[in-house]
Formats: structure tokens, C-alpha cells, sequence
């Protein structure tokens, strides 16, 4: 038998994690398998209504789902669009969930008709035990996924990464663009963080990271851009994902990154020439290291 929880947990946030730890005591209480059923995508991406992105893709919020002890299955939307809450609830309890772990306001089924009332009044005739959370607040106000987009497109990464309870990530491979940093002093490796599912874009600007090359041991120090290089004369000016790592010579094509976004150094800027702009990434580097040394202790790299 399982206890269930559903939802898209697009960061597994603080609030997430409120509603995962109650899952985990139920199913430990009732000696059922703890079980996450995930979909990719919210309901708005469906809906065309606006939709920036996601947090995180669904693999890491499937890997650390799995890391507190779930199994999870992770299914697309519009696998159950249509299937009404009743039968919807009917397929779960065929399945063997014996348990659902909910929020107050959690729905289900086509148009939304099935509800907390509703698993209420006909959970204990089908044998199902439900508990439903308030929701999750720190200082009255409710941690939620729209919460911590709206202040990574404010550049106010340290309090999304508060709100997460860990460092928001920005992962993909790395392809070969223009060879511009290169040009200019500083390599970049830039990584399509869109690869396989669409992520969101934080505040264009330049942020302080810490990067691991997957596979690869240890981690690096570096300097993430996100934006459209206004500076840089292109007839395409699409968003773009960069990072210089500092102190690191070598090869990083077709080689994965996965980057923890530390904090927010300053905005995106159109600078007059590309001297004014090396000039800028060279103060950006020494305010990097300046705070490198001051919180974390050094500037090597970690093991």
C-alpha cells in the first residue's frame, strides 16, 4: 500500500517539504511505501496562460523526491486531463494508495471537480485515510512556487534559495556559440538550460555560482550571465546562459554543468564598447572573489 502525495513540486520548496515530511510520517505510521505522483508541468503551461518556467526540471525534483525516501512517478498533464475525480480517485486506490497527503486547496480530476471536500466524504467508505495541511508560512506569508519565481526574475536569489531550504540550480549541457568571452579574456562555457524542458530565466544580470562538472569531482567558483549580451553586436538576441569559472583552464564542450546560483552581483548592461565591458567583468571578478573570501573562506576549488 502507498501514501500518496500529488503535485508538480516545481522547487520542492520549504512548502513542499512540509507536505513530503507529513507524507513520510503517514507512511511510516500506517507502514505504507511513501509515494510522489509528479507531474512535469503545471496546469498554466497547458492552459497557455503565462508560463515562464519551471524552477527546477522534473529529473531533479524527481532525485530529490527520491533522496528523502519516495518513489516517485512522474507523468505529463495531459495524461490525466480528462479523467473525471471520480474516477481519477478510483485508479489511485486500484493502484494501492491507501493514503493521501494533501494542502487545503488541492484539486484533481477534469475541470478541477474533485477537491478536499470531496476526498473527505468518501475516504473512509473506500478505505482511504486522508490528512489535510494548512498551508506552509514563515512570517505569515505562504512559500510557494509563483513566490520564488517572482523574486529570481527580481534577482533576489538569496531569498529564493531561503525559500527553497538549499541553492537554486541552473543545469544543462554546454554547446559552442561565438567564442565572444574568449575574445574578450574570459572563456565562457554557455549551457542551454532549456535542453529538454523550459526553465526559467532570473533577473538578466551577472550572479556569483558555484558549478560541478557532472561526472567530474569537486566544484568551481565562478561568474554566471544571463541575458542577450546587449553589448555584443548579434542579429539574434535570444536569452543565454554563460558561466566563467574562475582559475579553470580546459576543455568544457559537450560536457554537462550543473550550476548552484549564490547570489546577484548586478543587472544586465549595454556598455559603449567591448572595452567598458571587459572592464566591468573585470570588477565583477574581483567583487566575486572578494566575497568568496569573506563567506565561504577561500577561493579554491571544492572537494
Amino acid at each position: 500500500m502507498y501514501a500518496l502525495t500529488i503535485g508538480v513540486f516545481d522547487g520542492v520548496h520549504k512548502g513542499h517539504q512540509y507536505i513530503l515530511d507529513n507524507t513520510l510520517e503517514v507512511a511510516k505510521k500506517m507502514n505504507f511505501i511513501p509515494l510522489v505522483l509528479m507531474f512535469r508541468y503545471p496546469a498554466e503551461k497547458i492552459l497557455g496562460s503565462s508560463f515562464e518556467g519551471l524552477i527546477l526540471p522534473s529529473w531533479r525534483r524527481k532525485e530529490i523526491c527520491e533522496s528523502m525516501g519516495f518513489e516517485v512517478i512522474v507523468k505529463d498533464m495531459e495524461e490525466v486531463w480528462g479523467i473525471s475525480h471520480e474516477e481519477y480517485l478510483n485508479k489511485l486506490i486500484n493502484m494501492g494508495v491507501g493514503a493521501i497527503v494533501c494542502g487545503e486547496d488541492f484539486t484533481f480530476g477534469k475541470s478541477a471537480l474533485g477537491n478536499v471536500g470531496y476526498l473527505q466524504s468518501v475516504g473512509k467508505a473506500k478505505g482511504l485515510n486522508v490528512k489535510v495541511l494548512k498551508d506552509y508560512t514563515k512570517d505569515g506569508t505562504r512559500i510557494s512556487s509563483s513566490a520564488i519565481k517572482k523574486e529570481l526574475k527580481n534577482g533576489n536569489v538569496k531569498s529564493a534559495n531561503d525559500m527553497l531550504n538549499r541553492f537554486w540550480t541552473l543545469e544543462g549541457p554546454v554547446y559552442q556559440d561565438k567564442r565572444m568571452g574568449f575574445k574578450l579574456g574570459f572563456p565562457t562555457a554557455n549551457i542551454n538550460t532549456l535542453y529538454r524542458e523550459q526553465i526559467i530565466f532570473p533577473k538578466f544580470g551577472v550572479y556569483l555560482v558555484r558549478g560541478k562538472i557532472l561526472g567530474e569531482k569537486g566544484s568551481l567558483w565562478g561568474l554566471m550571465n544571463v541575458g542577450v549580451r546587449p553589448t555584443i553586436h548579434e542579429p539574434n538576441k535570444e536569452p543565454k546562459v554563460e558561466v566563467y569559472f574562475l582559475d579553470f583552464f580546459g576543455n568544457l564542450y559537450d560536457e554537462y554543468i550543473i550550476l548552484e546560483v549564490l547570489d546577484f552581483l548586478r543587472e544586465e548592461k549595454k556598455f559603449e564598447n567591448e572595452k567598458e565591458l571587459v572592464n566591468a567583468m573585470i570588477r565583477d571578478e574581483d567583487r566575486a572573489r572578494e566575497i568568496i573570501a569573506k563567506s565561504y573562506g577561500n577561493i579554491k576549488s571544492l572537494s
